[in-house]
């Protein structure tokens, strides 16, 4: 007796499509299933160029905000320390700010997720050093 390779192929196949067929739930059970997923919390701040506005001793700019943070988040300003008698204020989407001498300052709270432009002007009194301004942003 001799088998032919089709019918080996055949049989195989046939064997393979029961072993493999989805198995069937009974009548009486009750399924159901749930799905959950976490989103991580992103924030980002990136400043676009600011412009010296000579006349008025004040540097004018624009930051983009993003944060998904339901629960909000806060931008700082990082500065060097500054000296006695350096003043720095930072109007930030039209809320004033002096930065702290320290060199951390809070300048301002948003609840809620956030994104767009905001416009930022800085004026300098009695700055004796250069001085450069870093934002930053941390979700609550």
């Amino acid at each position: 007796m001799r088998i032919r390779p089709t019918a080996i192929s055949a049989a195989l196949f046939f064997g393979a499509a029961l072993a493999s067929s989805p198995a069937l739930a009974a009548s009486q059970d009750s399924g159901g299933f749930s799905v959950s997923l976490s989103v991580p919390v992103v924030c980002d701040i990136e400043a676009a160029d600011f412009v010296l506005d000579t006349s008025q001793n004040v540097v004018r700019g624009v930051v983009n905000e993003y944060c998904n943070s339901s629960r909000g988040f806060q931008i700082l300003a990082g500065h060097r320390p500054l000296e006695n008698g350096e003043q720095i204020d930072l109007d930030y989407d039209g809320t004033a700010t002096s930065l702290d001498a320290s060199g951390l300052s809070t300048i301002a709270f948003r609840s809620g997720a956030r994104f767009g432009p905001v416009p930022v002007a800085i004026r300098t009194q009695g700055v004796v050093e250069n001085l450069s301004v870093s934002f930053s942003v941390t979700a609550i």
